[in-house]
């Protein structure tokens, strides 16, 4: 216990006063609460049907072999070890998810030297109620592991940059391990770090002597060589200069640990002029199995490139410092080959998946650019739900450039590049704003403890300082009911309500910029900040109560993207009572059919059915299994299936199996149709009403549907989903 008190410096956290503790314990219980709280009741999504269902298999004793489909394999193991513990069950399925989002809420604490005392609990606040952070930690998917990695990471690197501790570095090295045993997006973690880190060490290595004079005589091509040359001279003075500094040694770190991982990243020179020509494939576009794998002559090439980047890296790392970084690579390689390897149970195909195939499947993947989202996705999903720490983040980004430090640019620069990276990625989807949220909500957080640290609250607030306090509830007001009532208007009365609005909104949002720029101090700013920020962190948690527990399942939210309708956990209950009432010898027949990815989620709800069947059918025929309980079939095939089982079944009900957002709402938006929305309170209105109640968009919500037959013994069931659909 001394040596786990002196690791991770708990001293310095036992000076928390006993307010705080008590604050931070009940943001811990509030977010345990948040996230824990009717866990089962949200039918399983697609993917986590199959996250669970591999843990399953591992639990059973059929191993595990890394599939870059489902990420990296730490999350099924974590969760096999939960079902060891405390058996297999949708709870549980979902509890380290949401271990993982409860832990990340305290992190904050061992971050507060520099977030600051009040910045520390604004930044725990926000992601104690952040929607989308709740949501993703009741969420079998391993994107809340990967913000809990990443934000770890920040914290052991800011703590190395400031202390000087090496035994960060070996926490750092962990974290890397785990982060790349988890998903893929680790790459996009370490590249925005790494190149961070670079200008970190180009700035404080680079020459102070003056260049200025000299550039406007050089011609262009020269220029670019001048300062190619310097950055290479800078490069080398950092390389060589003892001692080194801390940027250079978190950033040589980083370089030496990971860039055997990167070994795949060269398939994208495959289609280029240097291998065109010799059909060599590094990373394969064909096979299940083999997607992002070598073939043929680029499986030597492939050895090849591993080989010299794995020797590579041990060699910066001797160059370096070899008592530290052989410690840190035991550390990162211990924990990354127990994960692939299933604990050394498939060495040879882990280690060849998981330092290949995990990278190159994603590889061939960008060109899929699944989910076909427009560029303007997390800008549309950010107003919806992560509003507040958005507000603030970019109030915080105008008061931090001009206050200047280190730590403040970094997190400006740690929001905006995440921003920018997850915008470009040809992949976008809901689950992966958790990582856009993260940078947002530390900076926000951090701007609102800095504001909040001198004021003075204690005194009563004069009348004009309490009419300021509730001026962003006032014009929040006026602006609903002007949208409101203005609705039913003649479009020029509309349009003219719309323009005197946002003259108004962006004469406050000029206010607003010149209070931070001159009067930040002014106790009057700060009851304007604290309006601001109290009413938003309402609305912020009627937003959390709405999309967790009211729609969690119901694609109304942006969040839910494609979803398992209610209607099928209601089937799934059901077959639980009958096959619970029943003998063993008696259990039930079921039939699924697999067309389309049907067989999910079945094949986890119905894991302990052996009498559960997945025949593919087909439209044209059906033929007759044995007298099944319960029969579902997708819809293509109903007509089929309806003459051959109309006889000895109860009339089908049709259900959604899995549905869907209505995309068209929001993906054919640009600059072009968004100006007249934007001057005519008719299409405020809509979108007020979608924001505040989620109403406009169920009748338009998407669906791939099924037909349930049922025995004529089998019990009825109440289907929920077409209430929803107003």
């Amino acid at each position: 216990m001394k040596y786990i008190h002196k690791y991770f410096h708990i001293k310095k956290i036992s000076n928390l006063t006993q307010i705080e503790w008590l604050l931070y314990f009940c943001l811990f219980t509030v977010a345990l609460l948040l996230r824990v709280y009717d866990l089962s009741a949200r039918a399983m999504h697609h993917d986590e049907s199959l996250h669970a269902y591999y843990s399953w298999e591992l639990f059973q004793g059929s191993g595990l072999t890394h599939n870059p489909m489902l990420h990296g394999p730490l999350q099924m193991q974590l969760t096999s070890l939960i079902f060891f513990l405390f058996g297999d069950t949708d709870v549980t399925a979902r509890i380290l998810y949401v271990a993982a989002g409860t832990i990340l809420v305290i992190l904050p604490i061992f971050f507060r030297d520099l977030l600051g005392k009040h910045g520390a609990i604004m930044v725990s606040i926000l992601l104690s109620i952040s929607p989308s952070m709740v949501y993703f930690s009741r969420f079998a998917r391993n994107d809340i592991l990967m913000v809990v990695f990443t934000f770890g990471m920040v914290i052991t690197m800011w703590k190395y940059l400031v202390s000087g501790n090496k035994k960060n570095l070996y926490l750092m090295s962990a974290l890397l391990a785990l982060s790349f045993s988890t998903k893929e997006n680790a790459y996009l973690m370490v590249g925005t770090l790494g190149l961070y880190l670079t200008m970190g060490s180009l700035h404080e290595s680079w020459p102070r002597k003056n260049y200025r004079d000299q550039f406007p005589h050089l011609s262009y091509p020269r220029l670019i060589f001048v300062w190619a040359m310097m950055v290479f001279k800078t490069f080398r003075d950092c390389i060589y200069n003892h001692p080194r500094s801390r940027t250079f040694t978190v950033l040589i770190l980083l370089i030496s640990l990971t860039l055997p991982q990167w070994s795949a990243f060269t398939g994208i020179f495959q289609e280029s002029i240097f291998l065109r020509w010799s059909n060599i494939i590094l990373v394969s576009g064909e096979g299940a199995s083999n997607i992002g794998m070598p073939t043929h002559g680029g499986k030597l090439l492939a050895f090849l490139v591993v080989f010299f980047l794995i020797v590579a890296s041990m060699y910066i790392g001797y160059k370096w410092c070899w008592k530290i970084w052989w410690k840190c690579a035991t550390i990162f390689y211990l924990i990354w080959l127990s994960a692939y390897t299933t604990f050394f149970t498939n060495i040879f195909s882990g280690v060849q998946s998981g330092i290949w195939q995990s990278l190159g499947y994603w590889i061939v993947q960008q060109g899929e650019a699944r989910g076909g989202q427009p560029t303007h996705y997390y800008l549309t999903l950010i107003p919806i739900y992560e509003y507040l720490p958005a507000i603030f983040a970019v109030l915080a980004s105008l008061y931090f450039l001009k206050h200047r430090t280190k730590f403040n640019l970094f997190l400006i620069y740690w929001t905006v590049i995440t921003l920018f990276l997850y915008t470009i990625a040809s992949e976008k989807m809901p689950w992966l704003l958790v990582n856009i949220t993260l940078p947002i909500i530390v900076l926000s957080g951090k701007f609102l403890g800095d504001l909040f640290n001198t004021s003075r609250f204690k005194s009563k607030p004069s009348f004009s300082q309490g009419i300021i306090y509730f001026v962003p509830t006032i014009v929040l007001i006026i602006v609903f009911s002007v949208t409101k009532y203005s609705s039913n208007l003649h479009p020029i009365p509309r349009v003219f309500a719309a323009i005197i609005m946002l003259s108004l909104i962006l004469t406050s949002f000029v206010f607003i910029v010149r209070f931070i720029r001159r009067y930040e101090t002014h106790a009057s700013a700060k009851y304007l900040y604290a309006g601001l920020a109290t009413i938003l962190l309402l609305l912020t948690i009627r937003t959390t109560i709405y999309a967790n527990f009211v729609n969690s399942d119901i694609p109304i939210e942006m969040l839910v993207y494609t979803q398992t309708s209610p209607d099928l956990l209601q089937v799934n209950n059901t077959i639980k009572k009958l096959h619970a009432k029943s003998e063993m010898a008696d259990e039930p027949l079921i039939i699924i059919d697999q067309t389309n990815g049907f067989t999910w989620p079945w094949s986890w709800y119905l894991r302990n059915y052996a009498n559960a069947k997945y025949p593919k059918l087909q439209p044209e025929s059906y033929e007759p299994h044995e007298q099944a309980s319960i029969v579902v079939v997708h819809s293509s095939n109903h007509l089929a299936a309806d003459k051959a089982l109309s006889k000895n079944y109860k009339k089908a009900g049709r259900i959604p199996h899995r549905w869907w957002f209505p995309e068209h709402t929001y993906r054919d938006l640009n600059i072009i149709n968004l100006v007249p929305k934007l001057i005519d309170t008719k299409h405020w209105n809509t979108f007020l009403e979608y924001w505040l109640f989620r109403k406009g968009v169920g009748k338009s919500i998407g669906s791939e549907d099924a037909y349930i037959y049922t025995s004529n013994t089998f019990p009825n069931i109440d289907f929920v989903g077409d209430t929803y659909r107003k």
